[in-house]
């Protein structure tokens, strides 16, 4: 097992002597000049990103966002942006009773108590402020409320357009208020001054993200290289590593054989450049996994592996499934992903049938006139699938499944009715838990002394610890948009 001062140093190739760390690679602000001077200097262009600097320009802040992909907005864009947010004027208006208390539980719940108590109230205590800037930006709610699984009442609001209206319209926000941003301009490496504070970074403009390298950040050396300075903060919002296979299998094994379907830009780049300053990893081998399909439907049908035998009770959460995928991959020594099957009855069970014939449009799922035309697609024994078929019907007859599963549940689903439909059973790896640990304010800590290190931030997926095993459901907007708010406000306080 890595301890920690080794993984720092297969990371980052420095040891702890934070705050100097920086100072081997001789970058000390004294030697640069700067091409470009602002205030505030933020890494990416998410929500989080963009909230924080929609209250900083809103308070005469100037701000300069700079984005490595060619578009904005991360994996932010491709977010539902259901939004958790506790006495909203949603819940005043529907009577629903909610507290503090029973909010904290439901992260609790799912955090498994690996969730730092102090975030998790950050979230809760903060959260109806942040629903309510946003809106004062622009950013649109449908007029509803969701009961989402995991929370104990309905107290999400949905944000209508999702991410990409929500980016779009703070972006508009952010220019109009005299914002700057830059796409295609990473950053590589952060500058310290002689003290240890971070006084801005060095950044390569016009760099192109070449998503057929084995690992972009140490190979892609496309752009130009400029430094940027700024008068009052550096603040990394560059979301997680959930695309950086290499980086991921290092901190967890299991995590190689994982599907993203996050942005390609989700790399662990701009974590090890807040390591090599001495920032705290936390929690970096939790992962968070997203599925095709809602796992609530997955009792009415099975799951076979490559050889077309079952190997789990299909009834079960998206962490729990993906976690058992994952392990009997690696137990019969497969990269290939186990396969979804429903017969006619259990896919009309399906909780919305109208979703699910979404993913047959959208081509995630097909559909099969036969058992043969089904195993011939996905490369399966013939055989040996309606054996186990067979055995699943035996189960059913019989009131007693092979893998206890609870057969009162399954609504008399079957496993021999034609058509049959099917689709790839790949644990998507959606977000990090791990990053670098910050204090309320947002605040990188540093490792030897566990103080801030004057002039870093870090907000949203790229901080860790915060919402422990699992993260609940529509709690990573008001993460990024709490956290974002209080980064903005601690800066304003050395204006």
């Amino acid at each position: 097992m890595l301890s920690r001062r080794n993984f720092i140093k297969r990371v980052a190739g420095v040891g702890l002597s934070a705050p100097l760390a920086l100072n081997a690679n001789d970058n000390l602000g004294k030697d640069i000049k700067f091409d470009e001077i602002a205030d505030v200097i933020i890494i990416g262009s998410g929500v989080s990103a963009h909230i924080c600097a929609a209250y900083l320009v809103k308070n005469k802040i100037d701000v300069l966002m700079i984005e490595k992909m060619d578009r904005i907005g991360g994996n932010s864009v491709l977010s539902q942006q259901d939004f958790a947010v506790l006495n909203s004027d949603l819940q005043i208006k529907a009577g629903i009773k909610d507290s503090e208390e029973l909010f904290l539980n439901d992260l609790n719940k799912a955090g498994a108590g690996y969730n730092h108590l102090e975030h998790s109230l950050r979230i809760i205590r903060n959260s109806n402020e942040a629903y309510e800037f946003a809106k004062s930006c622009g950013v649109k709610y449908a007029d509803k409320l969701k009961f989402l699984g995991g929370h104990s009442v309905a107290r999400s609001v949905e944000t209508i357009g999702g991410g990409g209206a929500c980016i779009s319209t703070l972006n508009e926000f952010f220019i109009k208020h005299n914002g700057k941003i830059k796409n295609e301009t990473k950053c590589d490496e952060i500058i310290q001054d002689e003290s240890g504070k971070i006084i801005g970074v060095s950044v390569r403009e016009n760099y192109r993200f070449n998503r057929n390298l084995a690992n972009d950040d140490r190979e892609n050396l496309s752009g130009d290289k400029k430094h940027y300075k700024a008068r009052l903060a550096v603040v990394f919002a560059t979301g997680g590593f959930s695309c950086d296979i290499e980086f991921r299998s290092i901190v967890n094994p299991r995590l190689r054989l994982a599907k993203s379907p996050s942005s390609l830009g989700q790399t662990a780049g701009a974590l090890k450049q807040m390591l090599k300053v001495g920032a705290i990893p936390t929690q970096l081998a939790l992962s968070r996994f997203s599925f095709g399909i809602p796992t609530e439907d997955l009792i009415y049908g099975i799951m076979v592996d490559c050889n077309a035998k079952r190997f789990l009770n299909e009834d079960g959460d998206r962490q729990g499934l993906s976690n058992k995928i994952l392990a009997h991959m690696e137990k019969i020594n497969t990269t290939i992903y186990p396969i979804i099957i429903f017969d006619s009855i259990g896919f009309a069970n399906s909780h919305d049938p109208n979703r699910m014939q979404s993913f047959i449009t959208a081509g995630k799922m097909k559909k099969f006139d036969s058992l043969s035309d089904l195993a011939n697609n996905f490369k399966l024994n013939e055989n040996d699938l309606s054996k186990t078929m067979q055995d699943y019907e035996t189960g059913i007859s019989n009131n007693k499944d092979e893998f206890k599963k609870d057969l009162s549940k399954i609504k008399n689903s079957s496993m021999s009715k034609a058509p049959f439909y099917a689709m790839t059973a790949a644990p998507g790896l959606s977000y990090t838990p791990g990053g670098v640990y910050a204090d309320i304010n947002m605040r990188v800590l540093n490792i030897s002394n566990y103080e801030p290190i004057k002039g870093l931030y870090a907000i949203g997926e790229a901080t860790g610890g915060v919402h422990g095993q699992s993260r609940l459901t529509s709690c990573s907007i008001p993460d990024c948009m709490t956290s974002g708010i209080a980064c903005a406000k601690d800066i304003l306080k050395g204006v």
